[in-house]
């Protein structure tokens, strides 16, 4: 698992270096340039002229240090300056006057910012140096103004730390921030370099080792990132005794007349994902189709209006028997549906994953989750987490990350939050993000695949966050594969048939 820091743990680990192991600041920051000056050689290839614009702070100090390197190499490079000589003090004010005396003269941007459009009409390459992780509020007025003026520029953009204007501690981006090529960070990923919307500023990624020790940043992660060997652990042994007993019975409430696909895809991801029986109960009108498409899957009908007694006999039996429990999808959002959800909750224990209709019917009461003992997982889109927490969309699409955090402590539950980088919050000691997937899942019934997927892997014995985890991981691999052939939206039946390969990538390295 590749672990990741907010802006607050990098500052601890960058002070538990400095100040315990006693590695000083200067040296972290001539490491941190080198590592800058060689990805900006790559992309520069010998030819043109490179541009640092520096800010305040150690940001701008190792902004001062990569030009210094940058002219030993032998690369043509000027430096504009965005804040008085005064404000370099410490280790930033030790790399403007190594700058001068290695022969560098850097330009001191006033306020009319004349001098920067002057360096960056030069330059062939940029490298942002403005602000660091530590950045805490939107950019405004000058500084917003500078950045538009990288952003105008036809140079691509190396960014140092993070592109200037996000925060190291969201996925947001909060007003003007720069649109970078690439990324260099240090020691650990940070939030916005993983999270959305944040992370497509980036451009691409390098992370490098600056002599921070792995253990500091270990004990100061706050997210990871899934990983194809966390998934082959988290797969459950299919030895060469095996019999369906072993692999629980999947319960699948979903589907009514006229959505019975939907109920049919999320039996159908159970069953291939392999859990050893599948039970689909769903509508009177919905049992032929399902049995049709899923044939591996038992159905059992559901009366079209039920009081307390008829819910009884017709889930009693199924209940009795099921290892997990997956619910909503296809299935209504009526009375009678909410009557269904509410008896379900109430007279089962087990394992649990909820999606589409069942979320709609627990919009702003989540807390009735919160009693629950078993492993529960909610698999909301952006609309349906707001839906749950009565937040507006644009609200949860800002911050992600947030909404999910809010969604898992409300509930109780392990909160599975999709769209592109899908996380996985509550029940470990770290939220996770799932780096798989393609904009081919952008169509109907994926959502259901996904359901059926989860709750096989919570039938087969798997933990609320691993199977959640696991499950987005194996879903979007499956979307990459589908991606090969299908070059728009990957179908949601194409899928399911591309989860065995995906499943094989997992075991093939565990093996």
């Amino acid at each position: 698992m590749i672990e990741v820091l907010d802006s607050a743990g990098m500052r601890e680990a960058d002070r538990e270096t400095i100040e315990n192991l006693g590695l000083p600041g200067l040296v972290l920051m001539e490491q941190a340039a080198a590592a800058v000056t060689d990805v900006v050689l790559e992309r520069l290839a010998g030819a043109g002229r490179i541009a640092v614009v520096c800010g305040p702070g150690n940001n701008g100090g190792d902004g001062l240090a990569c030009a210094r390197q940058l002219r030993c190499r032998g690369a043509e490079v000027e430096i504009a300056v965005l804040v008085p000589e005064a404000a370099l003090r410490g280790d930033a004010g030790v790399q403007l006057t190594l700058a001068r005396r290695y022969g560098l003269q850097p330009v001191m941007v006033g306020d009319d910012l004349g001098g920067l459009d002057e360096v960056l009409g030069r330059a062939d390459l940029i490298v942002d140096a403005l602000f660091g992780t530590g950045l805490d509020r939107p950019l405004e007025g000058r500084w917003a103004e500078v950045v538009r003026r990288l952003n105008a520029s036809p140079a691509q953009v190396v960014a140092v730390d993070v592109p200037s204007g996000l925060s190291g501690s969201s996925g947001e981006v909060p007003g003007e921030a720069v649109e970078a090529a690439v990324t260099v960070t240090f020691a650990a990923p940070k939030l916005p370099h993983v999270l959305p919307p944040a992370c497509w500023r980036c451009g691409e990624v390098a992370v490098a080792d600056i002599g921070i020790p792995p253990w500091v940043l270990e004990a100061r992660a706050v997210l990871g990132v899934v990983e194809l060997a966390d998934v082959a652990a988290w797969l459950p042994d299919r030895p060469a005794d095996a019999h369906k007993g072993r692999f629980g019975h999947l319960l699948v409430v979903a589907g009514r007349f006229g959505r019975a696909g939907a109920a049919a895809l999320a039996a159908r991801a159970a069953v291939v994902a392999g859990a050893g029986l599948v039970t689909v109960a769903t509508a009177e009108k919905a049992v032929g189709p399902v049995q049709a498409l899923v044939p591996e899957a038992m159905v059992d009908p559901l009366l079209d209006e039920p009081d307390g007694a008829a819910l009884a006999d017709g889930f009693e039996a199924s209940l009795g028997k099921a290892t997990a429990l997956a619910v909503g999808p296809g299935m209504g959002t009526g009375e009678r549906e909410g009557r269904m959800l509410e008896w379900l909750l109430e007279h089962f224990s087990g394992p649990l994953v909820l999606d589409a209709d069942a979320l709609t019917l627990l919009a702003e009461r989540v807390e009735v989750l919160r009693g629950r003992s078993a492993p529960t997982v909610l698999t909301p889109h952006a609309g349906e987490l707001g839906r749950l927490l009565g937040w507006p969309t644009a609200r949860v699409v800002a911050d992600r990350r947030a909404a999910a955090r809010e969604l898992a402590a409300r509930s109780g539950a392990v909160v599975l939050a999709k769209g592109a980088r899908s996380l996985v919050v509550g029940g470990g000691r770290l939220d996770l993000v799932n780096p798989t997937g393609s904009p081919g899942l952008a169509t109907g019934g994926s959502g259901d695949v996904l359901t059926g997927l989860v709750g096989s892997l919570l039938a087969q014995g798997l933990g609320a966050s691993e199977a959640a985890a696991a499950g987005a991981w194996l879903h979007g691999r499956a979307a990459e594969l589908g991606g090969e052939t299908c070059r728009g939206a990957v179908p949601a039946s194409e899928l399911v048939r591309h989860f065995p390969a995906a499943e094989a990538e997992a075991r093939g390295a565990r093996a």
